[in-house]
């Protein structure tokens, strides 16, 4: 029990720490023109940590590729939607969520 809550602790402080840099890079940036931030990459990476745990104490690797792919499709239509409104097209979020998510499952 000890070990997974070091593993999950860990997860979410990656996803924080590179929330955290982005947050900071971006922190001119008009209210409601910010993407992904502290909270956004905390939880992916916590998400990521909690679906690998899931997938080990199950002995499934489907459940983590399941979970990525889950969690790929849905950060991905959302970045698509936000993209379409501010017409401001790239794809460095939605590769650095999945980032986040892998570095959170290990």
């Amino acid at each position: 029990m000890d070990t997974l809550i070091a593993r999950l602790g860990v997860a979410l402080a990656i996803g924080l720490l590179v929330g955290l840099e982005r947050g900071w890079r971006e922190r001119d940036a008009p209210d409601r023109s910010r993407t992904a931030g502290i909270r956004t990459f905390g939880i992916a990476g916590l998400l990521g940590g909690l679906v690998a745990a899931l997938a080990d104490a199950l002995n499934a690797i489907s459940v983590l590729v399941a979970g990525f792919l889950a969690f790929a499709g849905i950060f991905a239509w959302y970045k698509a939607r936000e993209a379409a409104h501010d017409e401001d097209f790239s794809v460095t979020t939605v590769i650095a969520g999945l980032a986040i998510f892998t570095l959170g499952a290990l």
